[in-house]
């Protein structure tokens, strides 16, 4: 069904500003239950917090840092959000009530002095100091019952704390003149222009004309000037190329009302020494279409702008916050994945190292064993007799260097154990990216799970403590082998019988007891090599790596999913709120009731809004343009479907190719979407994306 507008009265200034302070109770009212909303949400929440902190606190994580630091940071959040609003509240008290205000924006010497001298009727004395001037010289003056205040010139910011007091006004206005000249456009004035917008603030744009006049100066020839210089291809131009900076944000800045002016011209015509061309010069400046442009904004828009700076000044942090969750439950998820990555790449490495070491040293043993057994013939036919026979074999086993050749493997493999904990501290070091923060006076940071130090000094101390090499022969294989061949000094009082066959015996008997001791000493030689593997390497270097690295794991996605969930809870509201909001805005246009045709919203202030149709519904062409010049916001919409990736394609537009996007499951429940192309997308369809993530409560990222 469609609608038809119901159109209203016009209004003069007077009963367009009562209308206005009845809309300011009524935009009070909406912040004030919108805030009733988010301490609900902001309570309900904040309790599930402290339940994962008090679980986490008398949890058995292996790595209590890493438990201090997640436990840190939830804390941190909940108390930033806790305390939210109260600030919204401060906020909300700050917006004037009876007064319709404006703030005046403008580059240094643009004009804004002596645009505040013709409505002030003064007598010129600020005009030209502007450059002196600091960010704390925010000035107050009325003109036609309108609260004006002017604050530092663009040029003049120094700081973040200077930028405050400039953006503060203008967040407790309900209008903004934004002056320029007919210079080019300046980046730094389209860069103020956008975060002006962004606080969800209709604008008027005025063209201040440069052409200077004195008393010397003939008025013919001023006016021939003048005339020039309001050359309409000329100043429409110049007007395009602002346009054309706010493609660059996504901004559609067409809805921006632009009006040429010489405000010097005006200046001077409420001037004694130009009494007798007062008329004429007023006239060559325009002024007149300017003062008429702002009140028909007023009396055409007014009510609307002081009801929806009431409701913007709570949607545009609240979207800031929500945006910052879905960013770093985002980012800690890829962090986690990351760190999944080197985990699966640990794991698969100590495997590897564990096999690969136990195989090489049984190469070793093997190796010995056989160097040695092929020595027992010949030495037995040379000592099977010889009552010294422990010494000399002794002599054998200092030539094959046994020791050293088991203290080198031993070393090599915590040399290697050692590169790869320095190797995969690195890459973790390196790849991960620390989060941003929620608020300026809190960090959320994920280099307090990740410890690059900490996990530095999980690998040093393996090289250079010798891995207790030295203790490893106090008892060691010569002493095993030397009680066993001082057997043979007997076998010299048998030699008077059968000496052939007692030689033999002899011989056997030594080559076994020689073998024997062989494989005794290689079996304890393997047993030690092997402690040092298990005990020294793996047990207490490899293993807890493995084990912290699994504990970051499951606390950056701990963080993830509480910022995940904080964020849908938030969205939930932030989606009621708008819907108040649209719900004024349709009422305020004649199309009362068209709101049921609207399953649900998603809003970005001053960029644009995304209606969400129920399927087979239609919304009125001429409803969708007027929102668009109300609110000042590009409006698009989307039809409810049950298949999410579909609402999420259709949300994103044609911006980019919706065929690679990838919806991931955890748990069975869709909770990421993946743009390959993040990145590079226009400034148009990120905007279309943040909004997508409100639809679809998805976290959105590469």
């Amino acid at each position: 069904m469609l609608l038809t507008k119901q159109t209203k009265p016009l209004k003069d200034l007077s009963d367009a500003l009562i209308e206005c302070k009845a809309y300011a109770k009524r935009g009070h009212v909406l912040a004030n239950d919108a805030v009733s909303l988010l301490k609900r949400v902001v309570r309900t929440i904040s309790k599930k917090m402290q339940d994962e902190i008090d679980n986490l606190e008398i949890s058995s994580f292996n790595d209590n840092a890493t438990t201090g630091s997640l436990v840190s940071q939830l804390s941190s959040i909940r108390a930033n959000f806790e305390i939210l609003p109260q600030r919204l509240m401060e906020d909300i008290d700050a917006i004037s009530k009876t007064s319709f205000s404006i703030t005046l924006f403008g580059r240094t010497m643009a004009g804004k002095s002596t645009l505040m001298e013709i409505l002030t009727h003064g007598r010129g004395e600020s005009i030209g100091k502007g450059a002196q001037r600091t960010t704390r010289d925010v000035r107050t003056y009325t003109y036609r019952d309108l609260h004006i205040t002017d604050v530092p010139g663009i040029a003049a910011f120094e700081g973040e704390e200077d930028e405050d007091v400039a953006f503060d006004a203008a967040k407790k206005s309900d209008l903004i003149l934004f002056l320029i000249t007919d210079d080019a456009p300046q980046a730094c004035e389209a860069e103020c222009l956008n975060k002006i917008l962004g606080l969800g603030k209709p604008v008027i744009c005025l063209i201040n004309i440069k052409a200077d006049i004195n008393n010397s100066t003939s008025l013919k020839m001023f006016r021939r000037d003048v005339q020039k210089k309001f050359d309409n291809e000329r100043l429409d131009t110049i007007k395009q190329q602002f346009f054309d900076f706010g493609t660059q944000y996504g901004q559609d800045w067409r809805t921006i009302r632009f009006a040429y002016v010489h405000l010097k011209s005006a200046f001077l015509s409420q001037q004694s020494d130009f009494k007798e061309s007062s008329d004429e010069l007023y006239g060559l400046s325009r002024f007149n279409y300017v003062e008429n442009l702002i009140v028909s904004e007023i009396c055409k828009n007014g009510s609307f702008y002081k009801l929806k700076a009431f409701s913007d000044i709570v949607v545009v942090p609240v979207v800031d916050a929500l945006e910052t969750l879905f960013s770093q439950s985002a980012q800690n998820s890829e962090q986690g994945s990351i760190l999944v990555g080197k985990r699966k790449k640990l794991k698969k490495w100590t495997d590897d190292f564990e096999s690969d070491g136990k195989s090489r040293i049984e190469t070793l043993l093997s190796s010995i064993s056989s160097e040695l057994k092929r020595e027992i013939a010949t030495f037995a036919e040379d000592n099977y007799d010889n009552s010294n026979a422990s010494g000399e074999w002794n002599k054998i086993l200092k030539t094959r260097n046994i020791e050293q050749r088991a203290s080198d493997l031993l070393k090599q493999l915590g040399k290697e154990c050692e590169e790869e904990l320095r190797e995969i501290s690195r890459e973790i070091n390196s790849e991960i990216k620390f989060s941003h923060t929620v608020f300026s006076d809190s960090s959320i940071n994920m280099h307090m799970l990740v410890d690059g130090k900490r996990i530095w000094n999980w690998a040093t101390t393996l090289v250079s403590g010798g891995l207790m090499i030295a203790g490893l022969f106090l008892t060691g294989p010569i002493g095993w082998i030397g009680l066993g061949v001082g057997l043979f000094g007997w076998l010299g009082s048998f030699l008077f019988s059968d000496r052939e066959k007692k030689i033999r015996d002899a011989r056997q008997k030594l080559e076994k007891k020689l073998s024997d001791h062989i494989d005794k000493m290689i079996v304890g030689l393997r047993k030690k090599m092997l402690d040092v593997l298990y005990n020294e390497l793996l047990k207490k270097q490899l293993y807890p790596m493995n084990r912290t690295i699994d504990d970051v794991i499951s606390s950056i996605f701990t963080l993830s999913k509480m910022q995940q969930e904080f964020a849908v809870a938030l969205n939930s509201k932030l989606q009621e709120i708008n819907m108040a909001v649209i719900k004024e805005a349709l009422a305020y246009l004649g199309y009362t009731g068209l709101e049921w045709h609207i399953a649900n919203t998603a809003r970005i202030p001053g960029y644009a809004m995304m209606i969400i149709l129920e399927d087979g519904k239609r919304f009125p062409d001429d409803a969708s343009k007027a929102l668009f010049y109300l609110l000042k916001e590009k409006v698009w919409f989307v039809f409810k479907k049950e298949n999410l990736k579909s609402m999420l394609s259709q949300a994103i537009g044609r911006g980019c190719d919706r065929d690679t996007i990838r919806i991931q499951y955890i748990d069975d429940t869709p909770r990421i979407a993946h743009i390959p192309s993040l990145d590079t997308v226009d400034a148009s369809t990120k905007n279309r994306i943040r909004m997508a993530q409100q639809i679809t409560e998805l976290l959105i990222m590469k």
